[in-house]
């Protein structure tokens, strides 16, 4: 069947026209969207919930929305918890009240950890034109079922060894959905992530691609020609002559096979889909980033250096350094702000930014740091760097006063029912600054969400002049601190947002419930 591609703001059916987020990047596939949302909310002391559900077991999937249906992904439910594993649950909600509708099975092959840091099982978010909804299973298999339940297809199969990165977030495009997995199947199923394999095998049967699937069938249609690493989020767009393409990297932690590092522009057309267009070498890339970009220029962070590419040719356009010589609002031990001038921002590790924490809006690319707790940005054509200095998370507890979160303070990872990930990713148990693959922010009209793992959600003003203090409107939760997990994106649908946590799917509205 040809891939029949729409353009990108119709992309998603006339169902986001009427609200819907109906993949974890949003309605134009950007993590964008006009609209007023809330600004405050509470899990913990409830304030602006319309309805929260609780889930029968953990994950990390967006909740995605439409038809005034929601979709999300947990791990099926375990007598005993092992810390890893591999069958995956769908669940359709009514988007009004939360009430669970119906939920669907997804097998899988190669078991992975529980709540871990980069990924797990569930990390693909759920897909829906209105009319069918597909799920995702990281550990090997996706589908197909109406929005009433009913089963379509189920395709299986066993993927590469090692975690899968969350970013490989699936997108709808025309009748085909693009997902990341190993060329050569029954090879790949057999070599861990940074694993070479055997002699006399071509490397690149068992790197990683952006593959094009049939959403009626499941049937792969084509794979694009450069690789991408699992790391990565690509995304896609169109180009000034109207050419609908997709950008998508390779580099990262552990060597990823996929070479050379760099990022590439692939074709989605009808008549070249998949083929590459341009494909950009930077040797000490790290593709743990979404892949923001428009008709004119591509944003990438190339280690400490922000780059911006020419959309058309693939050639670098500038470069800027995101840590040396910055304005940086810092914060005071009386409780003020002082703004550092030409200030050298702290790097121990390849990036300045958290992974996947970065988004594009107006004229600036956001960030959040990696080494510092501070939300950063970079102008996207004249290169001013700013940072402003905020609280590593708030620990909010009913009947306590809020204090930020500590040096010492960590989750205890539980799902709804206090079964703990004993065995998962320790490192799971932290704040969510730094090395891990986090929630990627949402923009909502001028209003800026940015998620972190112990479940504080900061919202920034994306039309401030300078970044300071007053560009910080509020510091929200999602549930009591140091028991509230949660490593999924916001979403924004029929004027509410939607989140999850490890125990529950949230509806946040404008209420009249105050704290």
């Amino acid at each position: 069947m040809p891939l029949r591609v729409c353009l990108l703001v119709a992309l998603l059916s006339s169902s986001a026209l009427a609200g819907d987020w109906p993949q974890a990047a949003g309605p134009h596939g950007n993590f964008r969207v006009e609209g007023s949302a809330p600004v405050r909310w509470s899990g913990t002391h409830g304030t602006n919930v319309v309805w929260k559900t609780g889930l029968p077991q953990g994950g990390q999937s967006t909740v995605v929305v439409a038809g005034g249906r929601a979709f999300v992904t947990t791990h099926t439910p375990l007598t005993e918890m092992a810390g890893v594993a591999k069958d995956v649950v769908g669940h359709c909600l009514d988007a009004r009240n939360g009430r669970v509708l119906w939920t669907c099975n997804l097998p899988g092959t190669r078991p992975m950890k529980m709540a871990g840091i980069f990924s797990d099982s569930t990390s693909p978010s759920p897909v829906s034109d209105g009319e069918h909804v597909w799920f995702f299973n990281a550990s090997g298999s996706m589908g197909c079922w109406t929005v009433e339940g009913e089963e379509v297809w189920l395709r299986e199969w066993t993927p590469r060894g090692r975690h899968h990165s969350r970013q490989h977030e699936p997108i709808l495009q025309g009748d085909a959905l693009l997902f990341v997995e190993v060329r050569d199947k029954e090879l790949g199923g057999r070599i861990a992530m940074h694993r070479q394999p055997p002699a006399g095998v071509d490397v690149r049967d068992v790197w990683t691609y952006l593959h094009a699937i049939d959403k009626t069938t499941g049937d792969v249609l084509w794979a694009e020609r450069t690789g991408t690493a699992i790391h990565n989020t690509p995304l896609v767009g169109r180009l000034a002559d109207g050419t609908p393409a997709v950008v998508h990297g390779r580099g990262g932690g552990h060597g990823p096979l996929e070479n050379p590092y760099g990022l590439s522009l692939t074709s989605l057309a009808d008549e070249a889909p998949g083929k590459t267009l341009w494909s950009l070498e930077l040797p000490r890339s790290s593709s743990y980033q979404n892949s923001h970009w428009d008709a004119d220029l591509v944003y990438w962070i190339d280690g400490t250096d922000h780059v911006v590419v020419d959309t058309a040719t693939g050639r670098e356009v500038s470069r800027t350094n995101l840590t040396n010589g910055v304005t940086y609002r810092a914060r005071t031990t009386d409780g003020g702000y002082e703004t550092r001038t030409k200030y050298d921002v702290p790097v121990r590790r390849r990036t300045p930014h958290t992974n996947q924490s970065n988004i594009v809006v107006g004229d600036w690319h956001w960030f959040l740091a990696h080494d510092v707790h501070a939300v950063g940005r970079v102008h996207r054509t004249d290169g001013r760097v700013e940072y402003l200095e905020v609280p590593p998370g708030v620990v909010r507890q009913a009947g306590q006063p809020d204090r930020e979160w500590g040096r010492g303070d960590r989750i205890r990872v539980t799902n709804v029912t206090g079964q703990e990930f004993a065995t998962a990713d320790k490192r799971s148990s932290g704040s969510g600054w730094g090395h891990v693959s986090a929630a990627s922010p949402i923009a909502v009209g001028r209003h800026l969400l940015f998620p972190l793992m112990n479940g504080t959600c900061f919202v920034v003003d994306a039309n401030a002049e300078v970044l300071d203090e007053r560009a910080l409107l509020a510091v929200n939760d999602l549930g009591p601190g140091l028991e509230t997990w949660s490593l999924s994106s916001y979403s924004f649908a029929d004027g509410s947002l939607f989140a999850r946590t490890a125990k529950a799917v949230y509806r946040i509205g404008v209420t009249d419930k105050r704290p």
